[in-house]
């Protein structure tokens, strides 16, 4: 059958004519647009098989042209027409349609004329509007609902929207896609750069102190892996060396800008010994003011020091540092504990930079050594709380029993609860090496007064109850500690400057002393008595450098520190204030013409 329906036709020409259909068809003729190869006439009424044949073969030609013009039809004015506004073509190729295609009923010339006139009518059709604008990739149509509107639907989260261009535009639907939730967003993101990944792992181990098989983690590498399959995983020997490498490069941009820094600069030390590893360590940190008055701390040595911790072996390790970094010719000041080693190093040190600097010291390095004023607290502190052990016992004990068992932390909750008290903080044991940890057990221990008595009632193991007077020595002591806590607290501060707050602090420090030393309770005022000798043993002349501090200060002034001698000792206020005149001259003296300052 369809060897039957195949159409030969010269490869050198085309179809020219258009097939005319009148009535029943009667005559059929194909002509050759340049060579006509062959005309059939068939008469109607003739029953000759042969001619029934020849028929029948070219009703099947005439079906594969109907076919063709209808195709060139669609085509060119699909060509107009990018938006598929085309003519829809029905294509039946089963054997029924070729059953009725080889009748002539009145349908097939029907569909042949309306084929000629869309071909014809095709190059007249107006042209629709191309859809340019980018949030066709993301809108929909889903055509005119019932309210007479064509809305289109967002692909990402469903909203409907109307799409109408002629009387909305795409305003509208450009505002929802930038909101739209669902929406993924195509952000510009640079390339995956390993060295960049290495740099990041190595900030994050320093940053947050961790330990250098971070990267190892397993989840870890599976969560880097997810933001980026083609991050490269790193090992901890990696990780090592590039945190190395980090400190190489910082050391070198610290070093440039210290050789850049025209003031002066002042050092603390630390010297300690491990407990666990029996190691000891030195710790040496540079403080200076820089050019846009910030003030800076950088710890310039951390690092094992090696036994005889002699006051030699210290100053040759700390000049090492000094001249690592090149600041040997800049010191101003180092700051110490009261340890007896500090004070033989001290005197060996500075007669190393005098020999290196050739009288750099200002003033002869009269005001290089610093006393270590938490550490000064601590030691007077601890003196008097040695003495208040018996006083303190029963509390301390009371604190001991409570957090003893889990059982007799609930009761004394329940107790808490019972008196009504306002739970915050709970009980805290003080430390033996921590003084303040002793005033943090004394302030929450008597807030808690009362649920001790309540728990004496229901407890018949509680013996040690304090009495009340003890509670009062208790609140005594505590009053007393306190500002010793608070004046600490604002020494050991590292983001301000703490040398003009020393002169007022430690005259408030020594009038409170003296005020307790007179308490009516006897055990009070002996603590006081023995913090008193302590305190004049450290600061029975105050420290002159740093009541300079309190004199630039401009909230105080020299007027200041006059009232303070004159309220401690009206006898010396006079010659106190004269020396302290005096050594400021000198330092401003010295600041003038060392270093050629313009003053």
């Amino acid at each position: 059958m369809k060897s039957e329906r195949l159409v030969q036709l010269s490869s050198k020409s085309l179809l020219s004519s258009i097939l005319k259909f009148v009535g029943r068809v009667q005559n059929f003729e194909l002509i050759d647009a340049k060579t006509t190869e062959f005309t059939i006439q068939i008469e109607n009424g003739t029953g000759v098989k042969d001619a029934e044949a020849d028929s029948q073969r070219t009703l099947m030609d005439l079906e594969t042209e109907h076919l063709i013009a209808r195709l060139n039809a669609q085509s060119e004015y699909m060509d107009m027409n990018e938006e598929d506004c085309g003519i829809d073509v029905e294509i039946d190729g089963n054997e029924e349609g070729e059953t009725e295609m080889h009748g002539t009923d009145q349908s097939e010339t029907q569909s042949t004329t309306q084929a000629t006139q869309a071909t014809q009518a095709a190059p007249n059709a107006p042209r629709k509007r191309k859809l340019t604008s980018k949030v066709w990739k993301d809108i929909v149509s889903v055509g005119v609902e019932e309210d007479g509107k064509e809305r289109g639907k967002c692909i990402h989260c469903g909203a409907k929207l109307v799409i109408n261009t002629k009387t909305h535009g795409t305003k509208s639907l450009i505002r929802h896609l930038e909101k739209c939730p669902k929406k993924p967003r195509n952000e510009d993101r640079p390339p995956y750069d390993h060295q960049i990944n290495r740099e990041m792992t190595s900030e994050i181990i320093i940053y947050h102190d961790l330990p250098f098989r971070y990267p190892d983690y397993e989840k870890v590498r599976a969560r880097d892996l997810y933001l980026n399959p083609e991050c490269q995983p790193i090992c901890r020997q990696t990780a090592a060396a590039d945190v190395y490498r980090k400190y190489e490069m910082e050391k070198v941009k610290l070093k440039e800008v210290l050789a850049n820094q025209h003031g002066r600069v002042c050092f603390t030390s630390d010297l300690w010994t491990a407990k666990g590893t029996v190691m000891s360590y030195i710790c040496l940190t540079a403080h200076y003011i820089d050019e846009n008055w910030h003030l800076n701390s950088k710890i310039l040595a951390f690092c094992e020091l090696k036994s005889p911790h002699t006051g030699e072996e210290i100053s040759n390790k700390i000049l090492e540092c000094m001249k690592e970094w090149g600041l040997e010719k800049k010191v101003f000041s180092i700051t110490l504990d009261n340890a007896t080693n500090n004070n033989s190093m001290l005197n060996i040190l500075k007669g190393q930079l005098q020999m290196i600097s050739g009288s750099g010291l200002l003033c002869d390095g009269k005001f290089m050594h610093v006393r270590c004023c938490a550490h000064i607290m601590n030691l007077i502190v601890k003196k008097g709380l040695d003495l208040a052990k018996d006083v303190l016992h029963k509390i301390r004990e009371s604190v001991i029993y409570v957090k003893a068992s889990s059982k007799r932390r609930d009761a004394f909750a329940a107790c808490v609860e019972r008196v009504k008290i306002k739970s915050g903080a709970g009980l805290s044991q003080d430390v033996p090496t921590r003084w303040n940890s002793t005033y943090e057990m004394l302030v929450r221990a008597l807030k808690f007064k009362e649920a001790f008595v309540s728990l004496k009632w229901f407890d018949s193991n509680y013996k040690t109850l304090p009495s009340d007077d003890e509670w009062k020595r208790g609140e005594k002591i505590c009053e007393l500690l306190k500002p010793f806590s608070d004046i600490t607290t604002h020494f050991s501060g590292s983001k301000y400057p703490t040398s003009n707050v020393y002169f007022t602090q430690v005259w408030r420090i020594e009038l409170l002393l003296r005020k307790f030393a007179l308490c009516d309770d006897e055990d009070v005022a002996k603590l006081a008595q023995d913090m008193q000798i302590m305190f004049t043993k450290y600061w029975e002349d105050y420290s002159l450098i740093l009541a300079m501090g309190a004199v630039l200060d401009p909230r105080m002034k020299l007027q200041m520190l006059e009232v303070a001698y004159e309220r401690i000792d009206p006898t010396t206020s006079a010659s106190k204030i004269k020396k302290l005149k005096d050594n400021l001259e000198m330092l401003y003296e010295d600041y003038k013409g060392l270093n050629g300052y313009r003053v």
